[in-house]
Formats: structure tokens, sequence, C-alpha cells
């Protein structure tokens, strides 16, 4: 095997490295294809372009808006609206807070219960005549 000499291998050297550095070019140039093929296959809002929305027509529920609430029902929402805003109360004869999962009052009472449940009635009845007592869930 014949020995090369310096020079030679310095063109070998010098070959290897430019075939190298036009793979990376090649590569390069290629990717950059790819990128830019990718980017205008995704299509861009234009601003410009004015939409129109779809508009949905209503449908009818079946509730009727002017139609007023029987004036018994109006009291007792009311009512029960502003006892519920007042809740948490303690009174004597008991404690009454509001579940809003189950959508009642709880009516906690002292003892005696019996006395208690008297002076909760006439509590009701005085001060929010329109709840019926059956709106309280009554705890021991």
């Amino acid at each position: 095997m014949p020995i090369m000499n310096s020079s030679h291998n310095k063109w070998y050297l010098i070959s290897i490295f430019i075939v190298i550095i036009i793979i990376f070019i090649i590569v390069i140039i290629i990717k950059s294809i790819t990128q830019t093929q990718t980017q205008q296959t995704i299509p861009s809002p234009t601003p410009n372009r004015a939409s129109t929305p779809t508009l949905i027509p209503l449908r009818f529920t079946g509730g009727d808006i002017s139609q007023d609430l029987p004036p018994d029902v109006k009291v007792f929402s009311q009512q029960k609206t502003e006892l519920r805003r007042k809740t948490p109360l303690q009174f004597s004869f008991g404690d009454i807070s509001f579940d809003y999962r189950e959508d009642a009052f709880i009516l906690a009472l002292k003892e005696p219960k019996d006395v208690s449940q008297i002076a909760f009635n006439a509590w009701l009845e005085q001060t929010y005549p329109a709840i019926p007592v059956d709106q309280f869930s009554i705890i021991n």
C-alpha cells in the first residue's frame, strides 16, 4: 500500500468538508421549503372580511312575559325571599337557617319543643303569613 503524502490528505479533507457543507445547505433548503408550504396551507383570518352572524329564531317556551302572577303567589315569593335574605336568625323559640340545596328553611327548636313550636307558629303567622309551615324542616 502506498503511503499518501500530506498534500493528498489535505485535498481529501477539504473535499470531505465541502461535501458535508453542501449536504448541510441542502438539508436547510429542504427544511425551509417544507415550512413555507405548511404555513401556506393554514388559512389565516382576514380582518377586513365582514362576517354576518346566523340568527336563530327564538322558540315559544309557553310562558307569557306580560302575564302577572296571582297575588298570593307573588306575596309568598316576596316573603320567602325576604326571610331567606335575613337568615340565619336566632329567636327564643329556636334558630332559623336556609338550605339552598333543598330550597327550604331549617328550624332548630329549643326546649321545651312543644312550647317553642307554638311560639314559632305564632311568630310565622304574625310576621310571614304567606309562608306555610311546610316550608320549614324541623330538626331536633
